[in-house]
Parts: structure tokens; sequence; C-alpha cells
């Protein structure tokens, strides 16, 4: 399964945000929170220009999108590449479009995956979680599992709504992070002083 995450990090420069995302990322691996992680991967551009990202995907969807199917195919993708680059620099956009061969992009991502975070705040803030609403929705839900267990009901899933909850609890940094702040340990905040912070688009793998 696929998750994207951003993670926000205070740094000098591209390369020194790349790097400290790397450390960060490191012991997590190997199934822990992931067993496999990409700057960018399928979610490669997502913090591109919020408007000229929302003009170019509505002009994708229109060239590949027809009523009979209401699904894009990797063969359509793959035939009209030219077209939706061309229509991704025609916007002023730079590197390739988002429906580019993710695979073969480097590993620093794609040209809009380590920026500025002041240069995309905006989308940033979209992908928050609301982390008071889902704590006490996982808190009720581990009740309601615990009552069930101690009714006798061996698949009780008190324990993994309880680890959910923990993670949620602790700022921990987990597979259902949406935005984490690997530099003050923070999950799903925007740090009030934006200054110097980097967002890093993450694919991760689990």
């Amino acid at each position: 399964m696929h998750k994207g995450v951003i993670l926000l990090v205070k740094a000098n420069d591209k390369e020194d945000a790349i790097s400290k995302v790397n450390d960060f990322m490191e012991p997590y691996g190997e199934g822990d929170v992931w067993d496999w992680y990409k700057i960018g991967g399928r979610w490669n551009n997502n913090l591109a220009p919020k408007d000229r990202l929302d003009q170019w995907n509505k002009k994708a969807q229109d060239l590949l999108k027809t009523e009979e199917k209401g699904w894009i195919s990797q063969k359509d993708v793959d035939d009209n590449q030219q077209t939706l680059q061309d229509m991704w620099e025609e916007l002023g956009l730079k590197g390739k479009n988002p429906y580019c061969n993710h695979y073969k992009l480097s590993s620093e991502g794609n040209e809009y995956d380590v920026i500025p975070l002041s240069e995309c705040v905006e989308t940033v803030k979209e992908w928050l979680r609301d982390i008071e609403k889902e704590e006490k929705e996982l808190f009720e839900k581990m009740v309601e599992e615990r009552k069930k267990e101690e009714a006798g009901n061996k698949s009780s899933m008190s324990g993994y709504y309880a680890g959910l909850y923990k993670d949620i609890k602790y700022d921990n940094f987990c597979f259902e992070s949406n935005v984490y702040d690997i530099t003050e340990q923070i999950g799903e905040k925007i740090p009030e002083d934006i200054s110097g912070y980097f967002a890093v688009m993450v694919d991760m793998h689990n």
C-alpha cells in the first residue's frame, strides 16, 4: 500500500533537506513504518503552484477521460505523454508533468517535490489531519473493542486502535501521518515561523 506524507524540515537548501529527510526516515524502515519510500513517487509535483497545478489537472482530465470511460489507463497516459508535457510547460511549470513515469525520476524526485514551505503552505494545510477529531474517534473505538474483548470476542481490535491512538497522542511518526515536522518532531502542525523550512513530498510503501 502506498501512502503520501509531507515532511517539514528546517534546512539550508534542497540538498540539506533531502539529506535530513533520509536520515530521519532510515530508522523507520524494515516494515516499522515503511518497507520502501521515494521522494515524490506517486505524489510527485503535488507541491507545485496550486493554481497552475489545478489548471493542468483539469486539462489532463479533459484530455484523457471520456464519457464512455470514466477512468484513465496507463496506455492513455503513455500515448499522450508529449501533449501532457506540453500543457505542463505552457503553464510555465518546470520539470516533468505529474503523469510522467515516476520510477524514472531521480532520487531527488520531480521539480516541485522538495521546495521551500513558503511556496506551498496552502497545499500543506489541506493535507493536515484533524487530530482532535481522530483522537476522540479512536478512543471511542478502543473502548468499544475493549468491551468486546472482555465479553469474550477473540477478534477484538482494541490493540490496533490503541496503537493508532498512542501515535496521535504522542506525536509519533507513523504510516498514517499526513504532515510531520521532523525538526520539531510534531505531527499535523505547521510551524508558526516557516522561515528556513522546506516541504518534502514522500511516497511510502508498507
